[in-house]
């Protein structure tokens, strides 16, 4: 009898590593996204993340979800536009945020949360990738999308049980710092996820100035969704960024205000073929709050100025950490 046991537990966990591999694995939309059908089918083996703030959480969420908001992620010491203000924790603090929601990059994970936001489950997943967890997706349409598809919904708060996780390093290739963007002005295509109201000047998130990066174009970060809240086919995504002048090959770097948006549209970029688009994590509150750097008011992109590039060009580039 013993044996048996033994044998069917191994069996279990040898399909729960099949099932992950393939999961992580697939291609075009699905390597992004999961349907609320297929959620729920296979509610029971994954992790569900529940990114939308505590209250929404607690009217209602999927059942077995937990909740952890993009603030749970990131020091909030200080005033935004103060240095490390909104950034990630320490990989060691962050690795044991992460497996306190019962995450420990064996189980699959999916990240939900209200369409029309700052894209919350895009910003979860992004961290989770960055730390080594590939088989963390998101789930197309959110909440709304789960109610509408006849999902069950719960109001009962859950506490995951703690799992063990640790991040060796960043995966390389998924963020980038303001020094070394500092470094790289007018040598990588820099995106501004955020609304052209925005782009242009306008503060309405406590930033210390108005404006963008130089060099920056403005894609809105909900420009990649349908009328529908559903993402748009990897096809017209393509479409969409190359209409920008975007090549496949470009070293792009997105930013919004606080590295939220941008994580979403950067995990856009990547499904799309756009491979080396990286998230600027402190973003503009950070740059804003840099008095040296340069900012840019207007619907034009602008440039570096000839003295800030020539700064730039004398400055080794290896100086600069990225991850």
């Amino acid at each position: 009898m013993r044996k048996i046991v033994i044998s069917v537990m191994l069996a279990c966990i040898v399909l729960a590593a099949v099932a992950a591999a393939a999961f992580a694995a697939e291609g075009g939309k699905q390597s992004l996204y999961v349907t609320p059908e297929w959620l729920k089918a296979h509610r029971n083996s994954v992790v569900i993340v529940d990114a939308r703030p505590k209250s929404l959480y607690a009217n209602g969420h999927i059942p077995g979800a937990v909740n952890a908001e993009w603030t749970y992620f990131a020091n909030m010491k200080g005033r935004p536009g103060s240095p490390g203000w909104g950034d990630l924790y320490p990989k060691h603090i962050l690795a044991k945020k992460i497996g306190a929601l019962g995450i420990d990059g064996k189980k699959p994970v999916v990240v939900y949360a209200d369409p029309g936001g700052w894209g919350q489950d895009g910003w979860v997943v992004w961290i989770l990738r960055l730390s080594g967890i590939e088989n963390a997706k998101m789930l197309e349409g959110g909440f709304l999308a789960w109610k509408a598809a006849g999902g069950k919904v719960s109001t009962k708060r859950v506490v995951a049980k703690a799992k063990p996780f640790k991040i060796e390093s960043f995966r390389g290739g998924y963020n980038v710092t303001t020094p070394w963007l500092k470094v790289k002005l007018g040598e990588v295509r820099i995106i501004d996820a955020r609304t052209p109201f925005e782009y242009q000047g306008a503060r309405i998130f406590q930033e210390r100035r108005g404006g963008h990066i130089p060099g920056a174009i403005n894609i809105p970060y909900d420009s990649v969704f349908n009328e529908d809240q559903t993402v748009k086919d990897v096809g017209e995504l393509k479409a969409l960024f190359q209409s920008y002048g975007l090549s496949p090959d470009d070293e792009i770097v997105v930013y919004d205000t606080a590295g939220v948006r941008s994580a979403y549209l950067v995990l856009v970029l990547r499904m799309a073929g756009f491979e080396n688009a990286r998230n600027y994590d402190s973003s503009f509150h950070e740059w804003a709050g840099t008095p040296e750097l340069e900012v840019v008011q207007g619907s034009e992109p602008g440039a570096p100025s000839p003295l800030a590039a020539a700064g730039n060009n004398e400055k080794n580039s290896t100086q600069a950490v990225s991850n």
